[in-house]
């Protein structure tokens, strides 16, 4: 075999114009100056909190502190040596023993420790405690004092150190947006609290005045924080823990607790107006209690740290405050609704594209088609013959016509005979009955081909109409995301003052109002009557009279009770200027079986009145189904608040969708505003309605296809004013085909109705309808319905 050498040449690669490339810089990293001054602060505040004592006798605040740092790395060595300094001026024995128990806890499992494990951080700290306590007492000869001591203080460091790793972790997290939670400002204000405590052990002329400042800051802070709960419990929190440690004694602590309630109370008004109840409200306290602790440097600290809260950038707090602090309920209710609508608008941009998919056209018959069934007839019937060749090779043009032509004989006659063929080709095929055969067969086979995938493709049609009728329900949903009321504040506090002079506090209380005006609506969320009745004794007349209109108690005699059993929840609305009563009468089509009709009447919570009648196809159990099914997604459709021509558009592709079985059915429905009489009459291939008015009659007709036959529909509508005392006849085609037509009906229906008047539906409906089967024919019997409402205006 051959060898081939190969060899590997090295290129220096240089590059262009003779230029050396030179290495890229890397920029220098910025000195940290956030983390030191971190670790400064946190180092100072380390200081502060080892000088603290607890009674003058109890030593824990240094190694609380100090354990909120385990595992923390280096940043736990710095803050460590602060403690150390600050703590060893009042028990360096039992200080060093717990500084070098808390060492050896960082080197041995701080690297087991993480920020969020406040608990075992905690314990770390409270066994260090422990070991230094316990230590301490045995060299002070083992008195039980001393044990008892190392017991507290264990305790002590067990719970400040939980309080206080929170508000640590906070700041450590800088990477985080701040907004404080509610634990971590109580954890801030106990972090100043235990710095405080160690500055009161400084100067007194440091203590009188730097003390009094921090704490009206912090204390401002929280009130604006948290309100009037946080002021309050900062105050008594931070006034507690000075006291406790003597930097104040109980007149200053009960000063700084009533500021911080009060100026969480007037948060609302700006900074200013908490920064004046801070300064006054401790000062008019110890005006009267003791007006010897209003020292000058005390109250100059007081008013500086009030001052230095109302200079500072505001920017800052907002940050800290965050969303809790400045959004309203009504900002949270906007992002939630343009969320909400964004996320419909997504949902039914995809319901409209998956609907044109499936609305896609069919593709027509290909040219390639009508060669595959002329090469299927010449292989079932030339394949074999002498006169293929001759036929197939040499006539080819002439024979691939005559079959052509024998395909559209088929089509248009629907079958194949011999006299069809042309006359040379009946004298010259030799198997001329087998071509015939074949050729209707092949055609069965291809029309039975086309018919269902003609059915597939209406189906598919179908399919992308509802797909599409889903999208457009979704996109009508996101415009009606608005509030459609308005909230009457003034009449909200008016009713709240008449409950509270009934003996009643109303947790909750809200009164709307429609933007048209009217539709009032009264929410009242109480503590739990225990089914004393008082929604039906004491509230209700009191909502009528402030509100001045008739209110009616929604499920009246009950009042829904949270799942706590805590409180009853009501809720009242204006009742409409008028009502409507209705009866319907039926009458199959033969006796002992169903009938085909279907009616409903429905009043809704706002006020409108739904009127609605359905005729089946034919009669018997199978129009029963196809009435009743359109009349279900009616009501279901108006009870979900769905626009009417929408619900008729959905009602009509759910009938095509079971059109394999030939059925429709009409709609006749008639809907009502209680509050003002507009009436809407809608039909899809109903009979005729009738109002009768005056001792005369009005005819509301149309002329639509019933629901389930066309693809696309578009209902007919006549809108009119309904005065007191008119009477609406909504009739199926039973009735106007036993009478000869709608226009006879109205007149045979006026003279019945003036030969007997009636006011009340129930007879109405079934006079009419009794009247109307004498008339019928035997050899046209069809199912009969009358349904008959009374409209009329109620009384004051």
């Amino acid at each position: 075999m051959e060898k081939t050498e190969i060899t590997l040449e090295y290129t220096e690669e240089r590059p262009a114009f003779g230029k050396a490339i030179r290495p890229k810089k890397i920029p220098k990293k910025p000195f940290p100056w956030k983390t030191v001054g971190q670790a400064f602060c946190f180092c100072l505040l380390g200081f502060f909190w080892g000088r603290g004592e607890v009674l003058r006798l109890l030593h824990p605040m240094g190694l609380a502190y100090l354990s909120a740092f385990f595992g923390e790395g280096w940043l736990f060595w710095p803050v460590w040596l602060m403690v150390g300094i600050g703590s060893f001026s009042a028990v360096p024995l039992k200080a060093g023993a717990g500084l070098a128990a808390a060492a050896a806890i960082q080197m041995t499992l701080g690297r087991f420790v993480f920020r969020e494990e406040y608990g075992k951080k905690a314990l770390l700290g409270t066994f260090a405690m422990a070991l230094a306590g316990i230590f301490y007492a045995i060299s002070r000869q083992g008195l039980g004092f001393y044990f008892a001591l190392a017991a507290m203080e264990s305790s002590l460091v067990l719970l400040v150190s939980f309080l206080l790793q929170k508000g640590i972790s906070a700041l450590l997290e800088r990477e985080r947006y701040l907004v404080l939670t509610r634990e971590e400002t109580i954890s801030f204000v106990l972090l100043a609290g235990g710095a405080l405590a160690g500055i009161s052990t400084l100067q007194r002329g440091l203590q009188q005045s730097f003390l009094p400042m921090a704490a009206s800051f912090c204390l401002l802070f929280a009130a604006r924080q948290e309100g009037i709960g946080g002021g309050a419990a900062a105050g008594v929190f931070l006034g507690f823990l000075l006291f406790l440690c003597g930097g104040i004694d109980m007149p200053l602590f009960i000063a700084l607790a009533l500021g911080g309630m009060l100026s969480g109370c007037v948060r609302d008004f700006g900074r200013m107006a908490s920064a004046l109840a801070m300064v006054l409200s401790p000062c008019v306290f110890l005006f009267y209690i003791d007006a010897e602790k209003l020292q000058p440097f005390w109250l100059g600290g007081l008013i500086s740290g009030a001052v230095l809260f109302c200079l500072f950038p505001k920017g800052i707090l907002e940050k800290i405050s965050g969303a809790r602090a400045t959004e309203t309920p009504a900002d949270r209710y906007t992002k939630l609704k343009e969320m909400t609508e964004e996320k419909l608008l997504e949902c039914s941009a995809a319901f409209e594209a998956l609907g044109r998919t499936f609305r896609r056209q069919e593709k027509g018959l290909e040219k390639g088609e009508v060669s595959r069934l002329v090469d299927l007839i010449a292989g079932k019937v030339c394949q074999g013959c002498g006169l293929a060749h001759y036929c197939w090779e040499e006539e080819l043009y002439r024979t691939y016509s005559m079959a052509f032509s024998a395909l559209s004989q088929c089509e248009e006659g629907g079958r194949l005979r011999k006299t069809d063929l042309p006359s040379y080709f009946q004298e010259t095929c030799p198997r001329l009955d087998g071509f015939t055969e074949v050729v209707n067969e092949v055609y069965e086979l291809y029309r039975r081909d086309r018919l269902w995938g003609s059915r597939l493709s209406e189906c598919r049609e179908l399919v992308g109409q509802q797909m599409a009728a889903v999208g457009e329900i979704m996109q009508t949903l996101s415009g009606q995301m608005e509030l459609d009321c308005v909230f009457l504040e003034g009449a909200e506090e008016a009713l709240r003052t008449a409950l509270k002079k009934q003996g009643l506090h109303p947790l909750k209380l809200s009164v709307t109002e429609e933007k048209s005006r009217r539709g009032r609506q009264v929410r009242i969320t109480l503590p739990a009557c225990g089914g004393k009745g008082v929604c039906r004794d004491k509230i209700l007349p009191t909502v009528k009279k402030v509100l001045n209109c008739p209110m009616a108690l929604l499920e009246e005699g009950t009042c829904k009770v949270d799942g706590e059993g805590r409180s009853c929840a009501l809720c009242f609305r204006e009742e409409p200027v008028f009502a409507i009563h209705t009866s319907t009468a039926f009458s199959p089509a033969e006796e002992g079986k169903p009938t085909g009709d279907a009616a409903a009447f429905l009043e809704t919570e706002k006020g409108r009145a739904l009127l609605a009648l359905s005729d089946g196809m034919g009669t018997g159990e199978d129009a029963a189904k196809e009435s009743r099914t359109a009349i279900e997604l009616l009501e279901q459709f108006t009870e979900a608040g769905f626009d009417r021509e929408l619900s008729v558009k959905m009602i009509n592709s759910a009938l095509l969708l079971r059109r394999g079985e030939e059925t429709y059915a009409t709609l006749d429905i008639c809907e009502i505003d209680l509050f003002d009489g507009h009436a809407e009459f809608v039909k899809l291939g109903a009979a005729a309605s009738y109002l009768w008015r005056n001792d005369r009659v009005i005819s509301l007709r149309s002329a639509t296809l019933p629901a389930g036959i066309l693809k696309q529909v578009v209902p007919e509508k006549n809108e009119m004013l309904l005065k007191d005392g008119d009477m609406i006849f909504m009739v199926t085609d039973g009735i106007t085909d036993a009478l000869g037509g709608e226009e006879q009906t109205a007149r045979w229906l006026k003279g019945k109705l003036l030969a007997f008047p009636v006011s009340n539906p129930e007879d109405a409906a079934e006079y009419i309808l009794q009247e109307a089967k004498k008339e019928r024919k035997e050899d046209r019997r069809d199912d009969m319905t009358v349904l008959a409402g009374r409209f009329w205006r109620k009384r004051a």
